[in-house]
């Protein structure tokens, strides 16, 4: 109970789930990327206390669990969000098991099982083609950064970091050093790596600058250009965002656009 107390957990038997959650989610966002914070904050606010914050954290029970369940999927809420929700509020009442709030936690075993992923189609290099071409009759700066994602296989976050110091032509590599991440409408640059000299290729080894967080671009922290891709760079000042300020203008509406560009092109 002491260890409890020390974490910020509250041992008011009459303290409710809205209490408890609204506590235990403010605290994640010391330790959880933002990105991460944000979904369980959106489950948290939007869909657990409303369904079920007057309960008393001490009376949850596995019943109460499976009737929001239940009744969010009569409401046709997709079952992988469901069980997202469903996630994060046994993450929270896991963490009151372990600093001895509660004897147990009620949303184990889980409600229902983890959907399963959906089977993803690996384009053929013709499909590459045929949607390049649509992009490029449509919005050729656009297309020059579809470009760049299927000839280096990079993310879509990192494209829209580089700057010209990590774009390496007479090497044919490009150096990822950040990545963007959507967080409430907004774009915001995140996993920042060290800033000095880079290694030789052979040398190469993960950054490390964030203290027990592996960077996400970290695992692939250089990659090899394309020759179509290099035909389209050109050498630039130090500093300035690659490959065009159209390009990285494009950031709040990437997705939404891509997804456009695949229906046109199917």
């Amino acid at each position: 109970m002491i260890e409890g107390q020390a974490a910020g957990f509250s041992a008011d038997p009459n303290q409710t789930l809205t209490d408890y959650l609204t506590t235990w989610v403010t605290g994640k966002q010391l330790v959880l990327k933002p990105t991460t914070y944000v979904r369980y904050r959106d489950y948290v606010t939007r869909d657990l206390i409303p369904a079920l914050g007057t309960i008393r954290l001490d009376d949850l029970g596995h019943s109460h669990i499976a009737a929001f369940t239940h009744t969010q999927l009569a409401a046709r809420r997709g079952k992988v969000t469901v069980h997202r929700c469903l996630a994060t509020l046994s993450s929270a009442l896991g963490d009151a098991v372990r600093h001895h709030r509660l004897p147990y936690n009620p949303a184990r075993p889980t409600v229902i099982p983890r959907p399963a992923a959906a089977e993803r189609q690996i384009w053929t290099v013709q499909d590459a083609i045929r949607f390049l071409h649509s992009c490029r009759a449509t919005d050729p700066a656009f297309a020059d950064l579809i470009e760049i994602l299927i000839g280096t296989g990079i993310r879509k976050g990192e494209a829209l970091t580089l700057y010209w110091d990590d774009v390496h032509l007479p090497e044919r590599v490009l150096y990822i050093r950040y990545t963007l991440s959507a967080i409430d409408n907004n774009t915001r640059p995140k996993a920042a790596v060290s800033h000095g000299p880079l290694p030789d290729a052979a040398d190469r080894v993960p950054h490390s600058s964030r203290v027990g967080r592996r960077p996400a671009a970290a695992s692939r922290d250089s990659r090899r250009c394309s020759r179509s891709a290099h035909r389209r760079t050109r050498s630039g000042s130090s500093g300035v965002p690659w490959p065009t300020c159209s390009v990285v203008g494009l950031r709040a509406s990437i997705s939404r656009r891509l997804a456009r560009f695949c229906r046109g092109s199917s």
